[in-house]
């Protein structure tokens, strides 16, 4: 069996430096013929956030070495009411942070890194990984935490070692700077994990994508490819981030008042974009939000942003410039609740509000699940007097970082794998891009559609096979909370949100045990009191029946907690159609 180290990165194509023991050298990467890889997708497979892939290396059946990519959010659902955000569940990874040789991150956006500050101490405090950009958005989230821990910055000439596993960067285009494509050596031959990404040969940053790197690694041959496949449904190549500034440019031009311009606070491209214009237009800059805040904040540091300090001016001081001349960036626009974008539309901003002749430009369509908080922001905006400009409306305000068919089509092309494994999107994405890849040639067959839970395995020389079935479900964050909402807080939500709640107070004399008055009602989201007098009246028998069971003390009271929710469920049930959540609730006076 082949030892493995653990953390080394390799710094370009000559020389090194080390942490830890010496690497593996090359020829100890080919398979024994007891070697397995695994890919076991915790989020990011049939459906587009939450991302989180686990590499497990195993020899002879026996699991040595894991490598994770990528620890990002979902969002929740409509009805999922009351959750902020989703995490991966990482109940595989209990019992086995001892195997975990590192965590590498592919781009600065939140479904790829913002579940870790909520997963770094459960996964063992392993070495971290990625390029300057996404390195500094991932530590921002640490930071805020307490967390001292940080992510290592790499180049796209690094190699890191992570037990048997080599990895290698590609720089590709999205809608945020440093995105990296993973070229993962292993044992059984090698992976490339190539998350959200376009072809874009225009960039903002004048970055371009590394198709070199591409086609060297098409050239060796590559086992399986991971593929965003987000963009699937969309013909031809994705635009430009170029195609944005000439849009913005339009709008600037027509504007009267107040210009608030909404984009995810990652795309400092975009922003950096914006700035330049708004100095253009000679109107000063304000951004509005915290995110937006910290992520320019981070990516000056480091050399990613460039402006005058001086030319910018914090929202607080708006008031003493007029209208025309202001150009906000505002964080929120996927109208997330409390954001800055949102708070604007419902006027409690404290230092900004949107009247007649203001121009309000939405650079960011709504992701998958967000469109109702979106819909409902651009109405309020609306009502406030502003002209909203959004992409149902009008063209090449937001281009989209997530390839087309032509992109997607031009990397499989490329690296011409054998097997291909499309992630990222929903299972209509990933058909859609089954059917395209069997358009160009490509054996179907050899296209990997897991459904979720289900654990690929690779050996040399085999067809790839379903290992193992694991049971996933949506860890929700709620305020402080992390996984303690689960489906039955859920229910109860939902159930309050759609039926309304009777809350039954039964008054019980402390010393006796005895029950001292009749119940009494109350109805939140059911039925109006001073309207419904009989069907109160009707609940306030049936509950004294339910609590008649004996004469004297009641002792069991959780038995009469479960049949006054039953007897009166009934008994609304069949004189409203509803079915409120009843709490019965006992006061000891």
């Amino acid at each position: 069996m082949m030892q493995h180290d653990s953390h080394v990165l390799f710094t370009g194509t000559s020389g090194s430096r080390h942490h830890g023991r010496p690497g593996l050298s090359h020829n100890q990467t080919v398979s024994t013929g007891k070697d397995s890889v695994r890919i076991v997708p915790l989020g990011g497979t049939g459906n587009v956030t939450k991302n989180m892939f686990v590499y497990e290396y195993r020899y002879d059946g026996k699991l040595r070495d894991i490598l994770i990519v990528d620890c990002g959010i979902g969002f929740p659902e409509p009805e999922m009411y009351g959750v902020d955000l989703i995490i991966p569940d990482i109940r595989y990874l209990e019992g086995k942070k001892d195997k975990i040789r590192g965590l590498v991150f592919t781009h600065g956006h939140d479904d790829h890194i913002g579940g870790i500050p909520y997963h770094f101490g459960k996964l063992g405090g392993m070495p971290m990984y990625a390029t300057k950009l996404t390195a500094a958005f991932a530590n921002l989230k640490l930071k805020e935490v307490g967390v001292k821990d940080r992510v290592r910055t790499v180049s796209y000439d690094d190699k890191v070692i992570a037990g048997p596993f080599r990895i290698s960067f590609i720089r590709l285009t999205h809608s945020v700077p440093d995105t990296a494509h993973l070229v993962i050596e292993t044992p059984v031959g090698i992976i490339y994990h190539g998350s959200d990404f376009k072809f874009d040969f225009t960039p903002l940053d004048g970055k371009l994508p590394e198709i070199n790197k591409i086609n060297h690694w098409g050239r060796r041959g590559i086992l399986v490819m991971l593929t965003d496949c987000l963009g699937s449904e969309r013909a031809g190549m994705t635009a430009s981030e170029q195609v944005v500034g000439t849009t913005l440019e339009k709008e600037l031009t027509h504007a009267r008042g107040k210009f608030l311009f909404t984009t995810q606070s990652s795309n400092i491209s975009r922003i950096q974009l914006a700035i330049e214009l708004a100095f253009k237009f000679n109107r000063q800059v304000a951004f509005v939000g915290r995110s937006i805040d910290q992520n320019v904040e981070a990516a000056k540091q480091i050399g990613y942003m460039h402006f005058p300090a001086e030319s910018i001016i914090r929202d607080r001081d708006l008031r003493r410039i007029p209208p025309h001349k202001q150009f906000l960036i505002v964080a929120g626009s996927q109208g997330q609740p409390y954001s800055a974008m949102t708070r604007i539309a419902n006027d409690s901003h404290r230092f900004i509000r949107v009247r007649e002749g203001d121009t309000v430009v939405f650079s960011a369509d709504p992701i998958p699940g967000n469109e109702v908080n979106v819909n409902s922001l651009i109405e309020e905006l609306y009502r406030r007097g502003a002209r909203v400009s959004y992409s149902d409306i009008m063209e090449d305000l937001h281009v989209s970082g997530h390839g087309s068919q032509g992109d997607l089509m031009l990397l499989l092309s490329a690296l011409g794998p054998r097997y291909v494994f499309p992630i990222g999107g929903t299972y209509r994405h990933l058909m859609q891009y089954k059917r395209i890849s069997q358009e160009l040639g490509f054996d179907p067959q050899r296209i990997l559609v897991p459904e979720e839970g289900e654990v690929l395995e690779f050996r040399h020389g085999t067809r790839p096979r379903i290992a193992e079935h694991i049971e996933l479900e949506n860890v929700m964050v709620d305020g402080l909370g992390i996984g303690d909402v689960g489906t039955t807080v859920l229910r109860d939500r939902q159930t309050i949100a759609k039926e309304g709640i009777v809350v039954v107070v039964v008054p019980m004399e402390q010393s006796s045990g005895r029950v001292t008055a009749e119940p009494d009602i109350i109805s939140r989201g059911f039925v109006y009191l001073k309207d419904s007098g009989e069907i109160i009246d009707g609940a306030k028998a049936v509950v004294a029946r339910s609590i008649r069971l004996k004469k004297g003390k009641i002792v069991d009271w959780a038995f009469v907690r479960k049949r006054i929710e039953d007897n009166l469920a009934s008994y609304l049930n069949k004189k409203t159609g509803r079915s409120p959540l009843i709490v019965p609730v006992i006061i000891e006076v």
